[in-house]
């Protein structure tokens, strides 16, 4: 009972309260009071009560595509150590971490197919632009999760991140996954989540469509997703602390929910001083990652 308690508020408290915070705190960046921060849960209620506005030129598939999208995600979250790898009840799943990747793109390809489902310009601008940033970081994310594979010899994600890290590792893989979480998510420099000008938007421009309980199963996907990013890359930072694999098992819970929620805040208020930049300089800045994942699989090819 206590791991499904703990399952339970990983998955539909942690996600929308940490969108509130990190709105939160980008308003306080720009000198303004903001929504609560519970606001999310509020919107979230107030979508699932409303109803659809779908294009006549929509298949099924467009309706179908965000309850697909979320049940990905939720798994995707169940079996990613983000919160750590320890839940009461000793529950620990046993992920390939390859298999999360693919999950995670799955949920990706089925969303571009959504936004080009209606025919709007937009759409397809936004699933073109997604698809070219998948391919850019997908490299740095399987570089940098392997180079933790290979310290730990495993590609389980559960057995990676029980296992001690090097410090140095673990600085240059949570680097790469920082840029990844920035370009996957759409977020600042790659992205401004919160603009509405269509022609730069890339997450937004593929969600234009959709209306009431789509929009609301699309944001709580995005949610989750913004965990499993954030949560592993503080995890990865974490790790590079020595003392955290020896604190209590509650202790880890609780620092590794403190990491996740200082990321996101330290995102919230790099949103508030960058300018977001030219698509053309997008594929250099997204090298920064890949370039940490090589050095990251250096270092754990040369401490073997």
């Amino acid at each position: 009972m206590l791991t499904v308690m703990f399952i339970a508020i990983n998955l539909c408290v942690i996600p929308l309260l940490l969108v509130g915070v990190i709105r939160k705190v980008k308003a306080r960046m720009q000198m303004r009071i903001g929504a609560p921060i519970l606001q999310p849960f509020y919107d979230m209620a107030k979508w699932l009560r409303k109803g659809e506005t779908i294009s006549h030129t929509a298949s099924w598939l467009f309706i179908w595509a965000p309850r697909i999208c979320l049940a990905i995600g939720v798994m995707a979250a169940v079996l990613t150590p983000w919160a750590g790898t320890w839940l009461p009840g000793s529950w620990t799943p046993a992920t390939n971490f390859l298999f999360v990747l693919y999950l995670l793109a799955l949920g990706k390809f089925i969303s571009m197919l959504a936004a080009m489902d209606t025919g709007s310009a937009f759409g397809g601008l936004g699933a073109s632009r997604e698809a070219t940033i998948s391919l850019l970081v997908e490299p740095a994310l399987v570089i940098a999760l392997g180079a933790l594979g290979l310290g730990a010899g495993s590609m389980d994600l559960a057995t990676i991140y029980a296992a001690p890290f090097n410090p140095l590792l673990a600085v240059l893989v949570g680097a790469a996954l920082i840029i990844v979480a920035l370009a996957e998510l759409s977020r600042m420099p790659i992205d401004d989540p919160t603009t509405h000008l269509e022609l730069t938007m890339v997450h937004e421009a593929m969600i234009l469509e959709n209306s009431g309980r789509n929009l609301a199963l699309i944001e709580y996907a995005v949610a989750l997703r913004s965990c499993i990013y954030f949560g592993l890359a503080a995890q990865t930072l974490l790790h590079a602390w020595p003392a955290f694999r020896l604190q209590p098992p509650m202790i880890q819970y609780g620092l590794s929910l403190l990491g996740l929620f200082a990321m996101g805040i330290a995102v919230a208020i790099a949103e508030g001083v960058l300018v977001k930049l030219q698509w053309r300089r997008v594929p250099n800045f997204l090298a920064i990652a890949t370039m940490f994942g090589l050095f990251a699989a250096l270092v754990a090819v040369l401490l073997r």
